[in-house]
This record gives C-alpha cells, sequence and structure tokens, in this order.
C-alpha cells in the first residue's frame, strides 16, 4: 500500500525500514524506485567485470589507510593478485547498497546527493550519498566488525580509515559529522553509527602528498607485527595480512594458514626481512 510522503528525519531510519518490510505500506512510486535500485544493480555487475587497473593516484576512499601501502600503489607497485571472493565481496556491497537505498526511499527518507563528487587538495571522491539532509556512507559489516568496528558513537577499529573517507566528503560543504549506516551480512540488520569529521583533514592531505612524493616509503603501521614465541617469528597484525603489498614492504615472508582455512597468518622470514 501506498502512502504519502512525510518530512522524517535520519534517527528513524533503521525502524522505519524494518517497519516498511513488514508492513508493505511504502511511501513513493514502487516500481520507479525498484528500477532505479535495478539499474543500479545492473551498473555494479558491469562494473565487475571491467579490467581491473591498480591506481596511482590517491583517492578520497583510500586516504586513511595505511600511508606506506598508498605509498606503493602511487609508485607503481604491483599489488598481489585479487583473489575472485574478493572481489565478490566488492560487489555484494555495491548490490546491498543499492538495495538500502531503494527501501529507505519506501520508508519515506529523502536521499539525495548519490555519488556527489567532492574535490580536497587535489583528491577526488564520491559519496554515498545522503538521507534527510544528513552525510552517510553505507558500509556492510561482516560479523566481527559489527562487534568490533561499528558503535552507534562512531568508528572504533578504523584500520580501512572510513573516518578520513566520511571527513573527505564532508570537508567542502563543512559538516562536522556524518553517519554510517552498517549492514550486517550474516543477520540482515541494521545500525546508525553518528561519526564526529576531522575538521583538518585538508592538512592531512597536504601532508599525505607530500610523503606520496618521497623516495622512501613512509612508517609502517604502528603495532604491525607481533613477536609470536611459537614461531619464533614476527607474525603481521591482521590488516597488514591482507595488504597486497606486504611482500614488497617486508620481503620474504612465511604463510601458514590456520585450520578453518578461512585465515591465513604471515611470518616475517628472519632471512631476508626488509625491517
Amino acid at each position: 500500500m501506498r502512502r504519502e510522503k512525510s518530512m522524517k528525519k535520519i534517527d528513524t531510519v533503521i525502524n522505519d525500514v524494518y517497519d516498511v518490510m513488514k508492513s508493505k505500506d511504502y511511501t513513493g512510486h514502487l516500481k520507479s524506485i525498484a528500477m532505479q535500485c535495478g539499474r543500479e544493480v545492473e551498473e555494479a555487475v558491469i562494473n565487475a567485470f571491467e579490467p581491473y587497473e591498480q591506481k596511482t593516484n590517491l583517492r578520497m576512499s583510500s586516504i586513511g589507510r595505511c600511508e606506506r601501502a598508498q605509498w606503493y600503489a602511487v609508485k607503481g607497485y604491483t599489488p598481489e593478485e585479487i583473489e575472485g571472493s574478493v572481489y565478490l565481496t566488492f560487489l555484494q556491497g555495491h548490490i546491498l547498497e543499492a538495495m538500502l537505498v531503494a527501501l529507505i526511499k519506501l520508508a519515506g527518507h529523502t536521499v539525495e546527493d548519490q555519488q556527489k563528487k567532492h574535490t580536497v587538495e587535489g583528491v577526488n571522491g564520491s559519496q554515498d550519498c545522503t538521507i534527510d539532509g544528513e552525510l552517510v556512507d553505507i558500509k556492510t559489516a561482516s560479523a566481527w566488525s559489527w562487534d568490533n568496528k561499528f558503535a552507534e558513537d562512531g568508528i572504533k577499529d578504523d584500520a580501512f580509515g572510513y573516518i578520513k573517507q566520511l571527513s573527505g566528503y564532508g570537508k567542502p560543504d563543512d559538516r562536522e559529522e556524518g553517519y554510517f549506516l552498517a549492514f550486517n551480512k550474516n543477520k540482515s540488520t541494521l545500525k546508525l553509527c553518528r561519526q564526529q569529521l576531522e575538521q583538518d583533514i585538508d592538512t592531512y592531505i597536504v601532508d599525505l602528498k607530500d610523503k606520496m612524493e618521497s623516495d622512501t616509503p613512509p612508517m609502517r603501521l604502528v603495532d604491525a607485527t607481533k613477536f609470536s614465541k611459537a614461531e619464533g617469528k614476527e607474525k603481521l597484525c591482521m590488516n597488514c595480512a591482507f595488504c597486497g603489498f606486504k611482500e614488497d614492504c617486508y620481503g620474504s615472508l612465511i604463510a601458514k594458514p590456520i585450520p578453518s582455512g578461512k585465515i591465513t597468518n604471515y611470518f616475517v622470514d628472519n632471512v631476508g626481512a626488509s625491517f
């Protein structure tokens, strides 16, 4: 059943999405919203089959990631080959984003400025959208990320640099805060995380660009490795273990999959290690 649109605020978006799925009492033109969702999914699938090209310029989506990894990318180093399962995860994220945007519209909330482009100190990026006038970045979350990364008062473990990414999107409009809308892939539940933005993100980007110009890579992450008594070697943290430039960064590595086979631990080979 279709109902008239009313002015809503982002605070109620999660319950409103749940309610519209349960009641089927939606706002707006169902077919046109569904068709737009379909077009976005179609575009995501087509883009998923474009040949992968390593970017050699800084991007807003990655400015908060490990500076050393960004340096390797900018300098044209070749990363490890991306597994098919990882590409599938990327595609899943785009499809779920399109689905959520459609449901948010049907729940009576105003979605605008999808993929609006921003530039800060020469670094470009495209935001996800605004919901009821608020800047929002939609993220899909594993069970671990749901419990440990996304909190109602903001990101707690920001190894992927989500805060700096969102801060970059918010800088041109002088926004002081934004939101992460997280989707739990295991339980299909939602969480809205209000995030204070970094007001000095432009200064950070200028400094980052200077580091990218250097012939020497930036320092590794703090606590990038931890000594394993069992192996007698330094063990890479999970962020480094999943990095496509880990062998360029450390030199010789020893890979040891854990029994489940889902994660591989990496240890620095003391012979030929680069520290």
